[in-house]
């Protein structure tokens, strides 16, 4: 899975960016192959480190399919506690990856290039 990593500036954080994002990393390559990636992502983590989650998303939208948010102590807009925040993040990851294998899987199957029940 390739996954593209964006921070906000950093001008009030509550939380250690880098650190949550090192054990974000060493967490999903422990279940899967993840590679961090510049363009073409499968996943987009935006990581701010408040609340405010001020990161400009024009660029890594075009990138990343779909999007993982965390603004300082929230993932994808709910609070999570520090100690379970990396493991929620994973945990939104993975479910933002099916989610665009369930959607490709769709486009294939309109397309004719998959057909149920074939071998």
């Amino acid at each position: 899975m390739k996954i593209q990593i964006k921070y906000c500036g950093g001008c009030n954080p509550s939380i250690n960016r880098k650190a949550l994002v090192n054990e974000v990393i060493e967490k999903l390559k422990s279940c899967i192959d993840a590679e961090i990636v510049r363009e073409n992502a499968d996943v987009g983590l935006i990581v701010g480190g408040c609340s405010v989650c001020c990161v400009n998303l024009d660029d890594i939208r075009n990138q990343a399919s779909e999007l993982v948010i965390v603004g300082g102590n929230l993932v994808e807009y709910i609070q999570v506690s520090p100690d379970q925040q990396a493991s929620e993040i994973v945990k939104q990851i993975l479910r933002k990856a099916e989610n665009k294998v369930v959607q490709m899987a769709g486009i294939l199957q309109q397309s004719n290039c998959i057909r149920a029940g074939s071998s």
